[in-house]
């Protein structure tokens, strides 16, 4: 995990009110109001504690509603010291951090290049022996050591210091070399990894001769076939979603590996977590049947829709797709198993107000576009529909091209 911030974000945390932040009294203060608004707590005990650094209190009151969900274990540890809460939001979460560790072989040393607030180097210190945290800005390096010690990781270097220059000069061999890449001082959106620091591409020859694998972190935005082919050694692409929104995607290098790569597609959420694996050139060669709805509605998760399984989801079981450009599948009956989530069909009706209202009386429904001329705000406009609700309605083209609407409910919904 690597923080986008610049480096006076983290001076009122990490100067003279670190020591302070660490008193007793302010740290029950903390802890005690933490899921308060932290404005009103100013207003309420400024007077009362006219000495104590109300900035950084509040910081870390912001920081650890933030962390409650994102970075549970954290949370609950006494003595943790966040950074800006807005370094807590970007950080990697526990989850995917946890998962980035079991994507790679254990072993006896990794190096963290990017090591930011650390959550990264906290889960792969589980499965190394010994992990080095090289971060560039003094200050979260301090922080980083700090929390390092309150959770009790003890296998954790921390280098404070350029990690092009640490690439340069260590003589260390690693099992596993981790970056989550930062963007440029101009603080555009990162498209390529060429315009990412450090600059991943240029340092491929030292990163595979120096790291028995390689594993890097990119935003979702990317492009991943764009992405692989600069990638040499490249073993398997990781896309991670949680909740249904793709969080990141991975990129494992291996030295020496000269094979074509995988795509692991994840759902890390314990309620719709799937596991999906397979090869592009699968994926190119497939060939799936078309058919008009049946009794079950199959939509595949965002991780595999990222990663442009768009035949192989459906085809892996037996199902059907709506139409070739219409990313939802159909099959008479449930089949376990599937990659995302699945509806039960209610009935379908053409796309016209009145139809569709005879299908749904109470005018009510969650609603999702696939491969349909309106956004799902004019279709509930059109319709004359609102949102929420147990019914979810799907508007697309069916297998004849013709816009359609399916009115469903979910079947854990059924089953619950």
């Amino acid at each position: 995990m690597r923080c986008k911030l610049p480096a006076i974000c983290w001076i009122t945390t990490c100067s003279m009110s670190k020591e302070l932040l660490q008193q007793p009294d302010i740290q029950a203060f903390i802890r005690q109001y933490q899921q308060h608004e932290p404005a009103a707590l100013r207003l309420r005990f400024a007077k009362q504690h006219p000495d104590w650094p109300w900035p950084a209190i509040l910081n870390q009151i912001k920081a650890r509603q933030k962390a409650a969900t994102k970075l549970p274990d954290w949370y609950a540890t006494p003595g943790i010291l966040f950074p800006d809460p807005l370094a807590v939001e970007q950080a990697s979460s526990q989850a995917t951090a946890r998962f980035k560790a079991t994507v790679v072989a254990s072993g006896s040393r990794a190096l963290d290049l990017t090591g930011g607030l650390g959550a990264d180097s906290a889960s792969l210190s589980q499965r190394f022996a010994q992990v080095d945290y090289v971060e560039i800005d003094e200050q979260r390096a301090a922080l980083a050591q700090h929390n390092f010690q309150a959770l009790g990781l003890k296998n954790i270097k921390v280098y404070q210091q350029d990690a092009e220059q640490f690439l340069q000069q260590t003589t260390t061999p690693y099992d596993l070399i981790y970056l989550d890449p930062d963007r440029r001082p101009d603080k555009q959106r990162v498209s390529a990894l060429a315009h990412s620091r450090p600059n991943v591409l240029a340092l491929l020859p030292r990163l595979l001769q120096t790291g028995r694998q390689v594993l890097i972190k990119t935003a979702p935005l990317l492009d991943i076939s764009a992405t692989a082919s600069q990638l040499p050694n490249l073993l398997q692409v990781g896309v991670v979603a949680l909740q249904n929104e793709v969080k990141e995607v991975l990129y494992l290098l291996q030295a020496g590996y000269e094979d074509k790569y995988s795509i692991r597609c994840v759902e890390l959420h314990k309620k719709r977590r799937y596991d999906f694996k397979f090869k592009l050139e699968e994926e190119i060669q497939e060939e799936i049947k078309i058919s008009d709805i049946s009794n079950y509605l199959y939509m595949p998760g965002a991780a595999v829709l990222k990663a442009g399984a768009f035949k192989l989801a459906g085809s892996r079981f037996g199902l059907y797709k709506l139409h070739a450009n219409t990313h939802l599948y159909t099959a008479d009956k449930h089949v376990a198993g599937f990659p995302g989530q699945v509806f039960k069909v209610l009935g379908t009706a053409a796309y016209r107000k009145k139809t569709v209202q005879a299908l749904l009386p109470s005018r009510q429904a969650n609603i999702s576009v696939r491969n349909f001329p309106d956004s799902p705000e004019q279709v509930k406009k059109t319709l004359g529909l609102r949102d929420g609700g147990k019914l979810y309605l799907f508007a697309y083209r069916n297998a004849a091209g013709r816009p359609e609407i399916a009115v469903t409910e979910k079947v854990e919904d059924r089953l619950s």
